[in-house]
């Protein structure tokens, strides 16, 4: 945890235009429907074959999410070549599409044919051992909603600790109808993060009766957040996650899902822990120097996966959006 990414001298974000206020969607829900429905009935191998001229697609006609995957690769990878930083930018689009395809097999009941390698999981068992709620902090980074599939084992005194997933409800209701009808009930509860004062209330009543809470932390969905140097430049990172584990004093382990190769992915967890405001005048300094230590971690990350950080809105351009 205590290292640190090579430091990249700042650079000016490569638009001038203030972005517009970010949706909270990065996909269509129609989209994910048909690759399940070739992944369950025509193979694995025929879907992952597909993503190839789907991910050509994208570079030709999805203006936004090219210039936010370009915005970020530039500064992963300072001085790129314009050839170089195109066919990286396809490899982006590629690595994401993987692991939105590696969701069929949590949802088709195929979970069992996935290789997890753990590391650093003890820790959650020590802390639930204990009879406290935990914040499993993670980002857009590898298979989030894949590995979230494999929480539901916790157990504490012979019973399954809950789980609650915080995710923006950005689909539509049809869509989510086919999505249950297709993979059944999730073995997590969601926490709609679309109202976060609602969310903030119903995250804080799961740690009080001991549950799980899992939310990332690497995406701006409100006016609530903290600048820090991530890659380079000032990035805002959202707050919320912080003062939610200072006020109710429950112990945070970063966590993070990894893709290796076909079905083979790294699961790791850090922690845990404790955040406590001290002195009212130096909470803005305490929460700068939190999100600075998961900034600096999910920086580390990065220089080893570096192509599996899918957040393709302007990141370090935004300034609100709409929620946690």
């Amino acid at each position: 945890m205590s290292g640190t990414a090579t430091e990249i001298p700042p650079r000016e974000a490569p638009t001038s235009a203030k972005p517009k206020e970010w949706d909270g969607r990065t996909r269509t829900g129609l989209g994910i429907l048909i690759f399940f429905w070739i992944f369950k009935t025509l193979g694995p191998r025929f879907a992952y074959l597909l993503l190839y001229p789907v991910a050509f697609y994208y570079q030709l006609f999805f203006r936004k999410a090219c210039r936010a995957s370009s915005d970020y690769l530039r500064r992963r990878y300072p001085g790129i070549g314009w050839f170089s930083l195109w066919f990286k930018r396809y490899r982006h689009f590629l690595s994401f599409g993987r692991v939105l395809v590696d969701r069929a097999y949590a949802f088709t009941g195929m979970l069992g044919e996935v290789k997890f390698e753990r590391d650093g999981h003890s820790v959650i068992e020590e802390v639930l051992a204990s009879g406290k709620g935990v914040i499993l902090m993670s980002a857009h980074l590898g298979n989030w909603e894949l590995a979230a599939y494999c929480l539901g084992g916790y157990m504490r005194q012979g019973r399954r600790v809950p789980v609650n997933a915080v995710m923006f409800k950005g689909e539509s209701e049809k869509v989510e109808k086919q999505l249950k009808k297709a993979s059944g009930e999730p073995p997590f509860r969601i926490i709609a993060s679309n109202d976060s004062l609602q969310a903030s209330i119903e995250c804080k009543q799961a740690l009080e009766r001991g549950e799980i809470v899992a939310i990332h932390g690497d995406r701006m969905l409100g006016s609530g957040g903290v600048r820090v140097p991530f890659l380079g430049a000032d990035a805002k990172f959202p707050a919320g996650p912080f003062v939610l584990a200072a006020s109710t004093g429950a112990p945070v382990v970063f966590t993070f899902a990894n893709r290796l190769g076909v079905r083979h992915y790294a699961l790791m967890a850090r922690g845990p822990h404790y955040f406590k405001f001290g002195d009212r005048k130096q909470r803005d300094a305490d929460l700068k120097s939190w999100v600075q230590l998961y900034a600096n971690l999910l920086e580390e990350l990065l220089q080893r996966y570096p192509l599996q950080w899918h957040n393709f809105y302007p990141f370090w351009q935004t300034e609100e959006g709409t929620g946690w």
